[in-house]
């Protein structure tokens, strides 16, 4: 068999990865007039949704792209949090209320994801590369950027949107092959179609159940259906998601839909991610989840990521800088900005998540507390995290 030979190219801005922050980060960059090159193995269908806050919707308009995202997106109504041992619901806040906030809104991840690439094509100045990255040094103020395919891609940037298990998270914290710490829960999450759900189901509510050491969301998608997400101990299986299910008000179908599409179902650990001191190495900058994964509790991942895309643009406004110009102080200031920024939310996703996960006497206490004063702490906490 014939050895491939190496190509070199050579371009401006590299992004590692296809997903939502990296997509995000292109969109940022061609509004600013910078074209880039994303470089990334074809990619997968994302099942499940997201929840768009107004913060998510505040950076989406300053990517310009805040038009074009609503005609897939859906505006809940409200926000429940319940328990599941009683069925009574603790907290109830009304998400629009106030006529000048943007929506809080659900879409698809695969939608959102088609729509930003649809958006970066557009642009023209956004190109793609199908190919894995395999190794990344950063000699001489750029970065060679080495692919599966045999080529090498010299790049005067590379922002690393490749994932929490990437290899540019590896390359900035220095780690020959980073290890997570050790996860005590797992996400299940399911998505059920609009024709198979009773129609108490889809409402226009994102709502909380809390139980005994797990809890579970679900919410309607702007495609109609439903998305279902339990997290539970690390231990939990199908049956104990089943199980848990069974609690609900409409237990009878959730157990009846799971049990005959358990092959639906998809599993995902929770880890404690290291949180990274630093964003950058280099000529390499991180974004999304490979700069800070963040837990699932606020419903704050894909918006954080789309915040990391319109901070940028800020940044650059602020800097007086040109296109041509070397942007290492642009990119030192974004990182120390996100990375202060999103620490304090990560800290508070990760509160959230332990609350959620008390059980037994505390598990009550948490509900009677919810009952008598969540709705005023909750509406606080969440229209200070919006506000972000």
């Amino acid at each position: 068999m014939p050895i491939k030979s190496s190509t070199t190219h050579n371009v401006s801005m590299a992004i590692a990865g296809d997903g939502i922050a990296s997509r995000a980060m292109a969109l940022a960059l061609a509004k600013i007039g910078m074209a880039s090159t994303i470089i990334a193995p074809k990619t997968t269908p994302l099942p499940g949704g997201v929840q768009i806050a107004p913060n998510g919707w505040a950076a989406l308009d300053k990517l310009g792209i805040a038009d074009a995202c609503r005609d897939h997106a859906l505006a809940l109504s409200m926000m429940r949090v319940l328990s599941l041992n009683t069925g009574f619901n603790l907290v109830q806040i009304p998400l629009n209320d106030r006529p000048r906030r943007t929506p809080y809104t659900s879409m698809t991840r695969q939608g959102l994801h088609d729509l930003l690439k649809k958006l970066g094509q557009k642009t023209k100045i956004i190109t793609w590369k199908d190919a894995a990255i395999t190794n990344v040094t950063c000699p001489d103020k750029t970065a060679e950027i080495t692919l599966d395919d045999g080529d090498v891609i010299t790049a005067d940037w590379l922002i690393g949107g490749d994932g929490d298990r990437g290899v540019c998270r590896q390359y900035v914290a220095a780690e020959p092959s980073l290890q997570e710490q050790n996860f005590t829960r797992k996400a299940f999450r399911v998505v059920i179609p609009a024709a198979a759900c009773p129609p108490t189901l889809m409402g226009k509510a994102s709502n909380l159940w809390l139980g005994d050491g797990n809890h579970r969301v679900h919410y309607r998608l702007a495609d109609g259906t439903l998305n279902l997400v339990a997290v539970m101990p690390k231990a939990a299986n199908i049956e104990d998601l089943i199980h848990l299910a069974s609690q609900h008000p409409q237990g009878a179908f959730l157990r009846s839909y799971l049990t005959e599409h358990g092959d639906h179902i998809y599993s995902q650990p929770l880890y404690q991610h290291l949180s990274l001191d630093a964003f950058q190495r280099g000529r390499v900058i991180l974004c999304g989840d490979a700069a800070h994964p963040m837990p699932p509790h606020l419903a704050q991942g894909a918006g954080q990521s789309l915040i990391d895309a319109a901070h940028l643009i800020t940044v650059f406004e602020n800097s007086g800088l040109s296109l041509d110009d070397d942007w290492q102080a642009l990119f030192t200031r974004w990182a120390a900005d996100r990375n202060q920024q999103v620490k304090a939310i990560r800290r508070q996703a990760e509160r959230a998540g332990d609350i959620f996960a008390l059980d037994g006497p505390m598990a009550k206490l948490r509900n009677l507390g919810m009952a008598s004063l969540g709705g005023t702490l909750l509406t606080d906490r969440l229209e200070s995290l919006w506000a972000e």
